[in-house]
């Protein structure tokens, strides 16, 4: 039996404001998938991140943010340690703008709203947002992403990109379910941008 990974969904009552979380389910069935299981775990405390294979970094509300920055007041500190230590980490919407701000010491300029599908060398997603950042980046072994949602369902090869840069699996095993919700995600991507 494989070692079960851990999988950190912080604070899932304030961050997952367009089911980010999701993700976490899609790496742990794909894991599955793949003989190798994992367990996601609701993080809505301060506690040792260090134990966690992956942690997700959700979107939240502004007033979500200040009830967080309450109960943890170290959180995207403490993320950020991890992204420098080189663990897996993924961050999505406001997630990536607090983290990248800790990460590089930067103030993020701001924009007119988009709000629309976009499509960034291959991966889809849906962005809304008024920050002037890259949709989608990669941060050692950290995605960072304005994309909303459970974007790795929509973006398999990104999912998969995560679980070989983690070395939880090998990418070239398939099983035919994941044949099966890949072609489904192609279409999904494909029906995203037709009128």
């Amino acid at each position: 039996m494989s070692k079960v990974l851990k999988f950190a969904a912080l604070y899932p009552d304030h961050l997952d404001l367009n089911g980010d979380h999701g993700n976490l389910l899609v790496l742990k069935q794909r894991l599955k998938w793949r003989g190798v299981p994992a367990e996601i775990f609701q993080v809505d405390r301060p506690v040792d991140l260090d134990s966690f294979d992956l942690v997700l970094l959700g979107h939240g509300s502004t007033d979500a943010w200040l009830d967080v920055q309450r109960m943890d007041p170290h959180l995207v500190t403490n993320v950020a340690a991890l992204v420098r230590a080189g663990k897996p980490v993924m961050a999505v919407s406001s997630g990536y703008e607090r983290l990248i701000t800790e990460l590089e010491s930067i103030s993020i300029d701001r924009c007119e709203r988009v709000s629309e599908f976009r499509d960034i060398d291959g991966v889809v997603g849906y962005v809304n947002s008024d920050a002037v950042l890259p949709e989608i980046r990669t941060v050692m072994n950290c995605v960072l992403t304005l994309f909303h949602g459970p974007v790795l369902a929509k973006n398999p090869q990104l999912a998969d990109k995560i679980i070989s840069s983690a070395n939880w699996a090998n990418i070239d095993d398939k099983s035919v379910e994941l044949n099966t919700v890949d072609e489904l995600a192609k279409a999904s991507r494909r029906i995203a941008f037709e009128d």
